[in-house]
């Protein structure tokens, strides 16, 4: 199983950012390995992009210095480097333009992922017209038996 991470955009109306969220995978992306600039062109990672073809002029420059391998083995830890922390370089993209994380989610493909989230979602708002009843000033939903199933609870 994958997770997902589910991001939603800064919008007044709950519905709107629902339907606008944002499923980002965690782990290894084999495009960004590949293509790492048509990998940063498409998720618009304009300062990652910047860096990296600044990073391949250094190279260049460098090209004089040592052999033709060496600077390919060092491009290819450059693209191993962003093809392992593109999902990092997605939240914080989303963070930088005001996008809040909404929550994660264990799924076996996106699909799986958006209805466990909206699931949930629909879970936590069914149960949030539960009845509660205080204890000791202690707000607590009804629980289905009268002892809790934990490990080291005495009544």
């Amino acid at each position: 199983m994958q997770s997902y991470t589910v991001h939603t955009p800064p919008s007044p109306s709950q519905d709107e950012r629902l339907s606008k969220a944002v499923f980002v995978r965690d782990g290894f992306h084999l495009v960004a390995l590949i293509a790492p600039p048509l990998w940063l062109l498409w998720y618009r990672q304009w300062l990652g992009l910047a860096l990296y073809i600044a990073a391949l002029v250094l190279l260049d420059f460098a090209t004089e210095i040592a052999s033709f391998w060496a600077l390919s083995i060092v491009n290819f830890l450059f693209g191993l480097g962003i093809a392992l922390e593109a999902s990092t370089l997605r939240r914080w993209r989303l963070n930088a333009k005001g996008w809040r994380l909404a929550g994660v989610v264990s799924a076996y493909d996106l699909e799986d992922a958006e209805e466990r989230f909206f699931a949930s979602l629909a879970e936590e708002r069914k149960s949030a017209n539960t009845p509660v009843r205080m204890t000791s000033g202690i707000p607590s939903i009804r629980a289905k038996s009268a002892t809790p199933n934990i490990i080291g609870y005495q009544s």
